[in-house]
């Protein structure tokens, strides 16, 4: 009985190695930055979104993506989204709604970096791109804060 005990242990044990686990329950709202969006709400339980909701920002894509996100697993989340950056932005790879919820993700729940706003900022300077627009935001031109983009 022992053996076939420690064979089921060690088969729970490598088919476990290798995966992150999320080992927390997280809620969260944080201010976003290099975006149209203002903040941004989550809720994550046994290493699922339970809820999102964003404040400002593209409503529609917003709307959409707070459809989406409940019931999946945060690792599949960071996988998809990650390095997603706005195509619309007049800085090429800056950062998007998208890529600021994956690093606040990553921040909560996996305990990794140092928080969303000072990552994007390290990324910028490894690029050598440190050029910000006003307060932080980098205008699209999606109208919703009255900026004009030329």
């Amino acid at each position: 009985m022992k053996k076939k005990l420690l064979f089921f242990m060690a088969i729970l044990a490598l088919s476990a190695q290798g995966q992150e686990i999320v080992n927390k329950d997280v809620k969260f709202t944080e201010p976003t930055y290099g975006v149209c969006s203002k903040e941004m709400s989550v809720e994550v339980k046994d290493g699922k979104i339970v809820s999102f909701s964003a404040v400002r920002g593209c409503p529609g894509n917003l709307l959409a993506i707070s459809k989406l996100l409940p019931g999946m697993e945060v690792s599949r989340v960071i996988e998809l989204l990650d390095d997603n950056y706005c195509a619309g932005a007049p800085l090429e790879g800056y950062t998007s709604c998208m890529d600021n919820l994956v690093e606040m993700l990553k921040y909560h729940v996996y305990e990794q970096g140092e928080g969303h706003i000072k990552e994007i900022r390290n990324n910028q300077k490894a690029k050598k791109r440190i050029d910000v627009a006003y307060f932080g935001h980098v205008c699209s031109g999606c109208g919703i804060c009255n900026g004009k983009f030329a």
